[in-house]
């Protein structure tokens, strides 16, 4: 129901003229992105890992962005995790962004070495190069769509 409402938005209300309604931290709370079949049981995610919130940091100044996946490992005594992955965007229109892959990392190393196998399909899910169009944008929540047809909805966080 969410994903009509969201699909009936006019394509561009945003203007990266004014990049401050962008910059800070935001929390993910919702999107179209899934991990289902053969992804999730090569990533350990049926019953081994359990995906926790997604943050994003996004500096205008400096043309970065910080993604954090947060995880908990079940099989690790409940230990926590998480997957950063770090990007630079350029401006391409008023309203989308060309985003390009920098680094990215996960923490503890103990559970580096459990996803070191699949590494590449993590990244697969949660790279953010391509492009973003932000969809809308307000004091408090942003709107975005991507080049993998995904949907993006993000609340700002302090």
């Amino acid at each position: 129901m969410l994903r009509f409402h969201i699909q009936l938005l006019p394509k561009s209300r945003f203007n990266f003229m004014m990049p401050y309604k962008v910059a800070g931290n935001w929390k993910l709370i919702y999107s179209t992105i899934s991990i289902l079949g053969s992804k999730r049981t090569k990533l350990g995610l049926r019953d081994f890992i359990t995906l926790g919130d997604l943050y994003q940091n996004i500096d205008i100044s400096q043309g970065k962005a910080v993604n954090v996946i947060k995880f908990n490992a079940r099989g690790l005594s409940l230990l926590s995790g998480e997957l950063r992955i770090e990007a630079s965007f350029k401006i391409a229109s008023k309203s989308r962004v060309d985003i390009f892959y920098n680094n990215s990392g996960i923490t503890p190393d103990q559970l580096m070495n459990v996803f070191q196998k699949n590494y590449n399909l993590l990244l697969g899910i949660f790279n953010p190069e391509g492009w973003l169009e932000i969809t809308y944008v307000d004091e408090n929540l942003r709107i975005g769509r991507d080049d993998k047809g995904n949907i993006f909805v993000l609340e700002r966080v302090n």
